[in-house]
């Protein structure tokens, strides 16, 4: 962990974080901070302080912040302290949270995971992180990524975020950093980014409710680019309500992005208490639930069966294409990460070998290979729809094997059998960014003391369908409620 700034001393700042409530502040969610402001039963000072508190205790085994902006963020939270007491309070006032370190910020570093924008400055801050500034919440640190967004576990610069259920295993990635943060209670909320599986695949390791919203929901100006048709930006949290929250600050339309959505009438959070029963969810057989750990298949299954506890009707459907569009995606992300990374091949040395070995993939994506994904992607896209026809979302398992052990080139168990973790993690999540289709993941279940998820896809700009669900989900159960034992340690 680097320091952009030294941590306040108890004699210039007040780092007493006892409040009435009889929790650690670092434990909340957004939500019930905003509530405990509201209340004046808390602070945002406390409640940052309280982080960082967190962040002492923990970061040293898990390595998952790269700059920490201790000063800045007691600055802006006795800021926000202040607008609390005026009544003139913003949707995420005083609540901490932290960026992916792809996302630009003003004169914060933004490294990329990478030694070779360890200096780089940026002169804006990207427009996802100027909407949470504006909207009142206080920026804490820039967060671990594999390299680039594409690399691997064991980073050559920073090295390795472990995961806080079992720190010899990873995070997944590559918003590696945002995972292991939220999980152990760093931060309550944090931006990912998913260009095939990048939100949802640290989210689901790590026990935490993550949501690839449709393509073009979040402007992704000022985002460090990976593939530009298959990127996607977006929240990483504890709950279901706290990713609404949050998508609510960053969703809409931006001039300097011309993917982006117009805004929803609607505000997301106002999906959370809609009932579901009724509801129809089509489950995706066949290769989406190939190549899946007995014991996760049994866990999902339960997990299937909690769902329909709640009055939903689950329907088996078929998805004949959608290996075949997991093979489109790659081909996408290769040619699409040559076109914006091809001026790195001169420090190519400098790369992780992982990352290395993805942009070396480039090169042998041919013009007809690329074009042929493309045109695949339209078929694909009415398949879903296809099968999606008549119902409210589709259900997938979040993973398929639990997290690999850190190392240069990670293997997942499968249950006897052993795949790259690659080849596992991106067979339930990179069809969607093809499709550009929202899914949220969420936990539904452990094996193996590790945290198990489910993946809710929906229709494209229909994320408040899945935050009705999720929520209703999570109200029925106490999955998401579970912590990791680095907790305890610490």
């Amino acid at each position: 962990m680097s320091i952009a700034e030294s941590a306040p001393t108890p004699s210039t700042v007040s780092t007493d974080t006892d409040t009435d409530t009889g929790i650690d502040l670092a434990d909340a969610t957004a939500a019930e901070l905003l509530e405990l402001f509201a209340a004046g039963t808390a602070t945002p000072t406390q409640a940052t302080q309280a982080c960082l508190d967190r962040i002492e205790a923990t970061e040293p085994s898990v390595n998952a912040v790269i700059t920490l902006l201790a000063e800045r963020a007691l600055t802006q939270a006795a800021e926000s302290d202040e607008r609390w007491a005026a009544g003139t309070a913003r949707p995420l006032e005083g609540v901490p949270y932290g960026l992916k370190d792809i996302v630009a910020t003003q004169g914060i570093p933004t490294t990329g995971g990478s030694a070779l924008y360890r200096d780089y400055l940026p002169s804006t801050d990207a427009v996802l992180a100027t909407r949470l500034a504006e909207a009142g919440g206080v920026l804490l640190a820039k967060l671990a990524t594999f390299e680039f967004a594409c690399g691997g576990a064991v980073n050559k610069t920073f090295g390795p975020t472990r995961n806080p259920w079992d720190p010899r295993r990873t995070t997944g990635g590559s918003s590696s950093g945002s995972g292991a943060a939220v999980a152990l209670g760093q931060v309550p909320l944090a931006i990912g980014t998913d260009t095939g599986g990048s939100i949802r695949i640290p989210s689901a390791f790590c026990g935490l409710t993550g949501i690839k919203p449709t393509y073009g929901r979040v402007p992704r100006h000022g985002v460090m680019g990976l593939s530009w048709t298959m990127d996607h930006a977006g929240p990483m949290a504890r709950s279901v309500a706290d990713c609404a929250l949050m998508l609510d600050v960053i969703a809409g339309p931006d001039p300097l992005d011309p993917t982006a959505l117009p805004a929803e009438p609607t505000p997301f959070a106002a999906a959370l208490d809609r009932d579901v029963s009724g509801m129809r969810v089509a489950r995706a057989r066949g290769y989406v639930e190939s190549n899946m750990h007995p014991e996760i298949a049994a866990a999902y299954q339960t997990a299937l069966t909690e769902l329909a506890g709640l009055g939903v009707e689950i329907v088996d459907v078929e998805l004949p294409s959608f290996e075949l569009a997991t093979l489109a995606g790659w081909t996408i992300i290769y040619a699409e990460m040559l076109s914006l990374h091809e001026g790195h091949f001169d420090g190519i040395e400098d790369r992780d070998e992982m990352g290395a070995s993805l942009l070396g993939a480039g090169p042998f994506v041919s013009a007809s290979d690329y074009l042929r994904a493309l045109r695949l992607r339209p078929l694909f896209q009415r398949e879903l729809a296809a099968a999606m026809d008549g119902f409210d979302a589709l259900v997938t398992p979040g993973m398929t094997a639990l997290p690999p052990m850190i190392a240069p080139s990670m293997i997942s168990d499968v249950g006897g059998r052993h795949l790259p973790w690659l080849t596992a993690t991106c067979q339930t999540n990179a069809p969607f960014n093809v499709t550009g289709s929202p899914a949220l993941v969420l936990p539904s279940g452990q094996f193996d003391g590790m945290p198990l998820s489910m993946q809710l896809v929906g229709r494209p700009r229909d994320e408040s369908t899945l935050f009705a669900l999720g929520a209703a989900y999570q109200r029925a159960t106490d999955h998401h409620l579970r912590r990791p034992p680095v907790l305890a340690a610490a």
